[in-house]
């Protein structure tokens, strides 16, 4: 891309299209390791060139619900996670314990705490415990969580 720095200059700024690109979304905001909820959605809505209404109705919900979660003021209910799933491409927390795989199972799913719980076949003060890390699942009820959570 070529572009004249001054009418009356004579030197001209060589740059690939892809370093121009990269350029203007960093300037714009994108964050090159994101850390956050918020950051993942900026940095996917920004490199599709979409603005917070398109994506706040491509997600079904209010554009000022979707700028607080971009801004990291509120969290998405679980039934809500599914659709941002799937406007990312992949799930957007890390996965240290096995309370994080029940939470990431809830979230990919939608569900909450009960029908999870239905679904694994344990009481759901059980699948709870599991969640805040009181308890550790048993292996085969662990395989079940890491089939129900989205890969």
């Amino acid at each position: 891309m070529y572009h004249p720095i001054l009418p009356f200059c004579f030197f001209v700024i060589r740059v690939s299209q892809e370093a121009f690109k990269s350029f203007i979304l960093r300037k714009k905001g994108v964050v090159p390791l994101p850390r956050t909820l918020g950051e993942h959605l900026r940095n996917r809505r920004l490199a599709m060139g979409l603005r917070q209404d398109d994506v706040a109705s491509q997600l079904g919900t209010l554009r000022e619900v979707y700028e607080r979660w971009e801004r990291d003021e509120r969290q998405p209910v679980v039934s809500e996670w599914p659709g941002i799933i799937s406007f990312l491409g992949y799930y957007p927390a890390r996965e240290e314990n096995a309370a994080d795989l029940v939470l990431k199972a809830r979230r990919c799913r939608g569900m909450d705490q009960k029908a999870l719980a239905r679904k694994v076949g344990v009481i759901h003060q059980r699948l709870r415990r599991w969640e805040h890390g009181q308890e550790i699942p048993m292996f085969d009820d662990l395989k079940l969580l890491q089939s129900l959570a989205c890969l």
